[in-house]
C-alpha cells in the first residue's frame, strides 16, 4: 500500500471544492470497485432507461401529454412547455442509482434539471489505478460542451456560454469558476450569472449589459425559474431560436418522481406508447411507483417498512419519507400532514439497498473499513454513460452533511463465490455434515450458533492460482535462506522475534532439513486485486479435514465442475513426514510416534487426521493423546506408558514456556531428536520475522529479485512506527494466533503494548455471501483469507476461511476451488 496523502488543500484549491467543517472527511482515497458484470449491467440500464425517458420528453405535447398532469404546477410551467422550438441537445443528465441485496439495479430518481458532481467526479478521475472508469470523464464533459455550442454558433471563434446559477449558493458558485477552469483552453468563455444579471434587447439575452449571449448554461432549477428577472423575455428568445437554453428546462417533467408513476402505469396498462422491450427494461430497473391518492394511505400507513414517499418535485433528499425510518406513530402523523398537502407525492416501493464495504476518511489520513449505503450517480452525455459518482452514508437515506466520497473502478477480480441454496440445502449440508463425521470425526460443523461449512464455493481463477504457487515456493525459497542464519544467532534474533529464552536451544537444533513437516501460508487478494501474504502459520495449521475431506465431499456431493486443489494434499504430507522421519532414523531408532494436542475440538480431529497420515506409512507404532499426558523420565519422554521416540505437536511451541507442567518437556526436546514439525518453525511463525526481512531489503543480503518480491508480496511491517509505514495499519502480537491481539491504527491501542509488530493494512477484497445460523439466513460481505498449505518446502493445498476483518476462530469455511 502507498501511503496515503492529505490533500484536503488540492481538493480545495484545485477542485474548486467548498470548504467546511467536514472537509477532512468527504473524499477516502482508497477505490470502490465493481466487478465487471454489475458494471455493464448498471451501463445498459441506464442507457436504455435514458433513451426511453427521451422519446417520451419528445412527444410530451403529443402521445405523452399526460405525464404533465404527475407533477406540480408551477409559475411558466405552461409558457415552458407550450414552447414550440425544438428541445436543446442533452448536455449532461445524472441518475441515483442503487444495488439491492440480490445485486439488482435500481433507480430511485433522475436528475436532468441541473445535475452537479461533475468537480467530484474529475477529482476521482485523478486517481491512479488500473480500472478507474472516470478517467476520460472530464475530457469528455468538455468535448460534449464544444459539440454543443460549435453546432450551434458554427461561425464564431470566441463563444461566449452563460453559467446561470444562483450565487448565494456557494455550491454553485464554485461550480461555476471550475467551469470556468477547465473551459481556458478551448474557446468558450465562461460567463458568470445569477438571476438578476440577465436582460433582454432586441430579441437577444446580454449578461451585465455588454455581454451578448446566445448559449447558457444552467444550474438553476426550472420550478424556480420566476426569480430570474426578465424570464418571461428570455423563454420568447429560446422559443424564437436565439438562445440556446441547456439543458432544455422542459426536461423537469423526466426529472419529476412522478415520471416514474407515468412509466409504471404504461407498464400496468400495457401501453401502445411503449415497445415490449421498453416495459420489461422499466420492470427490471425502475422501482413500482405510484403516484399517492387517499384510497393508498391507509396501505402506506400499514405496510410503512415497505415503501418510500416523495414529493414529485422534490430537489437533495428534501421531502423524502422512507417508513422504517419512522416509528409507527410518527409515520401515521407524517403520512397524514403529506395527504393534507397541495403537492403531488408518489409512493414508491423502497428498494432494499445492500450495504456494501467501503472505506470512510478517519483522523490522520486514515481509511475506515465501514458498511455503508452507496448512491451512485450515473453520469449520461449524448446517451452514453461517460461517469460515475458515489455518495456514500451509513443511513439509507443520503444527507450532503454526512456523506464521503471515493474513486470507482472496475475490476475482474481472480476470487468469486459460487452460491449453492437449493430449496433443500438444509438436508444436503446435513448429509455432506454426517458423511465427514463419519469419516473424518469432524465435530466443528458449528462456530457458536452459525453453520461454520459454507455450500457456497470460493473459485479461483487459474491466473491467481498459478501465481499464489509460485509465491509460495518463492516466499519458501527466502525463508529457507533465513532461518538457518537466524539459529546461528539466536542470541541476538531470539528477542527480536519474542521467543521466549529457554527456547532458543530448541529452536536452534533440529535434524530436519525441511522448512516445515506441514505449514500454512495466508493469503488475501487485496481491494486492487493484487496477492498478499498475511503471515505463515508454520506451527499449527489448521483446516486439515476441511481442506482433504470436506472440499472431496461437497465436490462430489454438489457436483462442482471445477479442480479440487486438495486432491494431492494428503500424499504430499505423508511425503514430508516420510523425510523427516528418514533424517530422524539416521541418529536414533524409531518406533513409537506420539501425536499430541491440547483437548480443544478442533485441535482434536485435526490431530486424529495426521495420526492416520502417519500410520498410513506402515513403519510405526502412532498414539494419539493429550500433549498434557506426556511425562518425562530420565530424559525420555512417555506417552501412556510407552517410551516416545518422535513427536508430532499441534500445539504452539511458545506455550510450553508459558505453562509449568509443559516446561519438562523442553529439555528433551531441545536435544533435536523428537520433533517431527521441528523446532525451528517458532522462527518462520513470529510475526516480527516480517519486519527483519523488511529490514534486510536494501543491505546486500538478498538478491534483487528476492527484494521485488518482498517489496511485492509481504506487506511492510516494522517494530516501531517509522515514516514508512502507511497510516492505515495493523498491530499483532509477534506469536499471536487465530487473530487474537490484532489491532487496527484507528482504533484505541495501549501504549503499553509489547512485544508488536506494526504492519501496513490490507485492505481484502470482500465477498458477498448468504451466511446460516440456528435461526435465519442472512446475506453479508465476508473477508477471505486463503491458505496455501506447505509440505517441506512445497505448496500442497489450499484451505480458505471467510469472516470479519480480522479473521478469528468464528470465521466460516468456504470449500475452494479452481477455474482452468
Amino acid at each position: 500500500m502507498e501511503k496515503q496523502i492529505n490533500y484536503t488543500e488540492d481538493v480545495l484549491f484545485n477542485n474548486y471544492m467548498v470548504s467546511s467543517l467536514g472537509e477532512e472527511y468527504v473524499h477516502s482515497q482508497i477505490p470502490f470497485y465493481f466487478d465487471k458484470s454489475t458494471y455493464e449491467k448498471m451501463v445498459f440500464y441506464s442507457e436504455e432507461i435514458n433513451r426511453i425517458s427521451l422519446n417520451v420528453l419528445k412527444n410530451i405535447k403529443e402521445g405523452h401529454s399526460e405525464l404533465l398532469n404527475y407533477f406540480d404546477d408551477f409559475m411558466f410551467k405552461e409558457k415552458i412547455f407550450n414552447l414550440k422550438c425544438q428541445m436543446s441537445p442533452m448536455f449532461w443528465a445524472r441518475y441515483d442509482t442503487f444495488r439491492d441485496v440480490d445485486g439488482d439495479i435500481y433507480f430511485a430518481e433522475f436528475n436532468y434539471d441541473k445535475p452537479c458532481g461533475q468537480k467530484e467526479i474529475d477529482l476521482a478521475g485523478k486517481c491512479s489505478f488500473d480500472g478507474n472508469i472516470n478517467v476520460s470523464f472530464i475530457n469528455n464533459v468538455v468535448k460534449e460542451l464544444l459539440k454543443i455550442c460549435k453546432e450551434y454558433e458554427m461561425e464564431k471563434e470566441k463563444i461566449d456560454v452563460g453559467f446561470l446559477m444562483d450565487p448565494c449558493h456557494y455550491e454553485e458558485l464554485h461550480h461555476s469558476y471550475y467551469f470556468k477552469h477547465i473551459l481556458k483552453d478551448t474557446n468558450i468563455n465562461i460567463v458568470q450569472v445569477g438571476p438578476n444579471n440577465l436582460s433582454v434587447r432586441d430579441g437577444y439575452v446580454y449578461a451585465y449589459s455588454n455581454f451578448k449571449l446566445k448559449i447558457i448554461l444552467r444550474l438553476f432549477p426550472t420550478e424556480f425559474f420566476y426569480e430570474i428577472s426578465n424570464i418571461s423575455e428570455i423563454l420568447n428568445c429560446v422559443d424564437c431560436g436565439n438562445l440556446l437554453l441547456i439543458n432544455d428546462p422542459r426536461v423537469i417533467a423526466i426529472q419529476a418522481k412522478g415520471f416514474f408513476a407515468y412509466l409504471w402505469n404504461l407498464v400496468k396498462s400495457d401501453s401502445k406508447l411503449l415497445s415490449i422491450r421498453d416495459k420489461e427494461i422499466i420492470s427490471k430497473c425502475i422501482p413500482y411507483t405510484e403516484i399517492l391518492n387517499q384510497d393508498d394511505i391507509q396501505d402506506v400507513i400499514i405496510n410503512k417498512d415497505s415503501y418510500v414517499v416523495k414529493s414529485s418535485l422534490g430537489r437533495y433528499s428534501q421531502e423524502v419519507y422512507i417508513g422504517k425510518l419512522y416509528t409507527q406513530e410518527m409515520w401515521e402523523n407524517k403520512i397524514e400532514t403529506v395527504s393534507k398537502s397541495n403537492k403531488v407525492h408518489v409512493k414508491q416501493k423502497l428498494i432494499n439497498i445492500r450495504q456494501e464495504y467501503t472505506y470512510a476518511p478517519g483522523n490522520n489520513n486514515m481509511n475506515i473499513p465501514v458498511l455503508a449505503f452507496g448512491n451512485f450517480g450515473i453520469y449520461i452525455m449524448d446517451y452514453k454513460v461517460e461517469g460515475l459518482l458515489v455518495r456514500w452514508s451509513r443511513e439509507l437515506l443520503t444527507n450532503d452533511d454526512y456523506t464521503w466520497m471515493c474513486p470507482i473502478g472496475v475490476e475482474n477480480f481472480p476470487v468469486y463465490i459460487k452460491e449453492f441454496n437449493p430449496k433443500n440445502r438444509k438436508e444436503i449440508w446435513n448429509e455432506i455434515i454426517d458423511e465427514s463425521v463419519f469419516k473424518y470425526n469432524f465435530t466443528g460443523a458449528y462456530t457458536n450458533i452459525y453453520e461454520y461449512i459454507s455450500l457456497n464455493s470460493l473459485i479461483l481463477k487459474e491466473c491467481a492460482y498459478k501465481e499464489m504457487l509460485s509465491v509460495s515456493s518463492k516466499f519458501c525459497e527466502i525463508l529457507k535462506k533465513i532461518y538457518p542464519y537466524i539459529q546461528k544467532e539466536i542470541e541476538l534474533f531470539g528477542p527480536i522475534l519474542g521467543i521466549p529464552e529457554e527456547l532458543y536451544k530448541l529452536v536452534s537444533t533440529s535434524c530436519a532439513t525441511s522448512l516445515c513437516a506441514l505449514g500454512r501460508i495466508d493469503f488475501a487478494i487485496d481491494n486492487d486485486g493484487s496477492l498478499k501474504i498475511l503471515e505463515f502459520n508454520s506451527e499449527t495449521p489448521a483446516g486439515l479435514v476441511e481442506a482433504i475431506g470436506l472440499n472431496s465431499i461437497i465436490k462430489e456431493k454438489l457436483n462442482i465442475q471445477y479442480q479440487n486443489p486438495n486432491v494431492n494434499l494428503k500424499e504430499h504430507i505423508k511425503k514430508s513426514f516420510f523425510n523427516i522421519l528418514e533424517e530422524l532414523k539416521k541418529i536414533k531408532k524409531v518406533k513409537n510416534i506420539a501425536v499430541v494436542t491440547s483437548w480443544y475440538y478442533e485441535d482434536i480431529y485435526t490431530s486424529n487426521l495426521i495420526a492416520e497420515i502417519l500410520k498410513e506409512l506402515n513403519e510405526y507404532s502412532v498414539i494419539f493423546g493429550n500433549i498434557y499426558d506426556l511425562k518425562v523420565n530420565n530424559n525420555k519422554i512417555y506417552l501412556y506408558g510407552n517410551e516416545i521416540d518422535a513427536i508430532y505437536r499441534h500445539y504452539p511451541l511458545d506455550w510450553f514456556s508459558y505453562e509449568d507442567e509443559m516446561k519438562k518437556l523442553i529439555d528433551p526436546l531441545s536435544s533435536g531428536q523428537y520433533l517431527i514439525n521441528p523446532g525451528h518453525t517458532l522462527i518462520t511463525q513470529s510475526k516480527a520475522l516480517f519486519a527483519v526481512i523488511h529490514e534486510l531489503v536494501r543491505k546486500k543480503i538478498f538478491s534483487r529479485d528476492d527484494e521485488e518480491f518482498v517489496l511485492k508480496y509481504i506487506p511492510y511491517t516494522c517494530l516501531e512506527p517509522d515514516n514508512v509505514l502507511s497510516f492505515d495499519y495493523v498491530t499483532k502480537p509477534y506469536l499471536s494466533r487465530e487473530g487474537a491481539g490484532v489491532m487496527l491504527s484507528y482504533d484505541e491501542m495501549s501504549k503499553e503494548l509489547d512485544d508488536i509488530v506494526f504492519q501496513d493494512r490490507i485492505n481484502i477484497k470482500t465477498l458477498y455471501s448468504n451466511i446460516y445460523s440456528t435461526m435465519k439466513e442472512e446475506s453479508k460481505y465476508l473477508f477471505p483469507v486463503i491458505g496455501t498449505y506447505i509440505t517441506g518446502d512445497i505448496p500442497s493445498g489450499v484451505f480458505t476461511r471467510m469472516g470479519d476483518f480480522i479473521t478469528d476462530k468464528n470465521a466460516m469455511c468456504v470449500a475452494t476451488y479452481i477455474e482452468c
